[in-house]
């Protein structure tokens, strides 16, 4: 006999914003927080309005993005309006808005992180949850517990995102569980908006959930690493102006034997550096600009001393690591027999290789997971931890949340 679900979920997506929320709203009476992924193509507060009329009371975060999709369509899509509505009384959300991000990253961070917890309510329901699972599961298991997850939309313009996380980190300590991604604009470039209870630009939002509910986070790339690479021996910040003591940009060139450096050539030979965690994974970097003195510009922080790794992958590698990522965050969220809701978030230029590569990326949600409400959007940036608790921005990557429709007693 299947047990009774503990979170309903609903997800609707379509050109017609209030056609999109109506449908999320199907499966679902009150939630507490709602996720909205629109194209920057819609006027932000119109949308906002439309969903916020549908879903009462209900937290909302999100934002613009480079491209939408949901489990609601058959593929991903640049100009519609994707929604996921939450219930469950096992779950409390605060939300949290840090303004001025890309003047003030470190204090934007410290202001969001502190109001999304001075709005988060008290659970009793998910405190006794986590308080049986104390008592009967055994000490490991209990340490794999996430009662709080920071759920962070910073925008993806600001080119602050690893201050603003070290601001989070300032208010909550190390052990703070951190997933999320960078809104967007259809690669246009010029203003993106990010959704926290209302409208805003040039924010970082949070949404903190307080859950009794079996969570998991993940973070995952499509390549592996050659025998070809460079040590980083001139940077500042996410500038890279000399490799092995010579101009950048040169020195990319040879590594790549190419002419000119193209934002194609960069979009197809994105770099890797290890983590600096026991596990040692490759976190991507990407090269999105040659400078006028032959530096390069990476849209994630570099340090002088590291040793770039130049990356590769193929259509079988792709598919596999898309795979991996989905399948390490539900073993991370202790492997719900019943999966409740995943949210994704894709690097834009992830989503191209998939294009590239004849993958559909709902398809393989589908594949690992089973027919599960799934919202997510292609992103500037993406946040999360690695498999040795390292918190961090990357690129070229996607970071998963998954939300077990299960107690996180059982």
């Amino acid at each position: 006999m299947e047990e009774e679900s503990v979170i309903y979920v609903g997800v609707g997506q379509s050109k017609n914003p209030k056609e999109a929320v109506k449908n999320a709203m199907r499966n679902v009476s009150e939630p507490v927080l709602t996720f909205v992924f629109c194209s920057p193509n819609y006027d932000p507060n119109e949308v906002y309005n439309i969903v916020k009329e549908e879903v009462g009371d209900s937290h909302i975060i999100g934002g613009t993005t480079a491209g939408e999709f949901s489990s609601a369509v058959s593929s991903p899509m640049t100009d519609s309006v994707a929604v996921m509505t939450l219930e469950s009384p096992y779950i409390k959300v605060g939300v949290g808005v840090g303004e001025n991000l890309s003047k003030s990253p470190y204090e934007c961070g410290r202001e969001a992180i502190s109001s999304a917890y001075r709005s988060l309510k008290n659970n009793p329901l998910a405190s006794a949850s986590t308080s049986r699972a104390f008592m009967k599961k055994d000490n490991f298991k209990s340490l794999k517990m996430k009662p709080f997850v920071n759920i962070i939309i910073p925008d993806g313009l600001s080119r602050h995102e690893e201050e603003f996380m070290r601001g989070i980190l300032s208010k909550t300590g190390k052990g703070v569980h951190i997933i999320g991604g960078s809104t967007g604009d259809n690669l246009k470039f010029k203003k993106t908006y990010q959704f926290a209870n209302g409208v805003y630009s040039d924010a970082g939002v949070i949404a903190t959930l307080s859950s009794g509910l079996k969570i998991g986070t993940a973070i995952g790339h499509p390549y592996i690493p050659t025998n070809k690479g460079a040590l980083i021996t001139k940077s500042d910040g996410r500038v890279i102006y000399e490799l092995n003591n010579r101009p950048a940009a040169d020195v990319l060139k040879e590594l790549l034997d190419v002419d000119e450096l193209t934002n194609d050539v960069f979009a197809q030979n994105p770099f890797g550096i290890k983590s600096v965690d026991i596990f040692g994974e490759y976190v991507l970097k990407s090269c999105i600009r040659v400078n006028d003195d032959k530096s390069l510009l990476i849209p994630s922080e570099v340090l002088e001393g590291s040793y770039l790794t130049l990356m590769k992958t193929d259509t079988k590698t792709a598919i596999e690591g898309l795979k991996q990522t989905i399948k390490n965050a539900i073993k991370d969220a202790g492997c719900p027999k019943k999966i409740g809701a995943i949210v994704l978030f894709n690097c834009i230029l992830r989503h191209h290789l998939n294009e590239k590569y004849g993958i559909n990326i709902l398809d393989i949600v589908k594949e690992v997971a089973g027919d599960v409400p799934t919202i997510g959007f292609n992103t500037y940036g993406e946040q999360g931890a690695t498999l040795g608790g390292s918190i961090g921005h990357y690129n070229q990557t996607l970071t998963v949340l998954v939300i077990g429709d299960e107690s996180i007693s059982k």
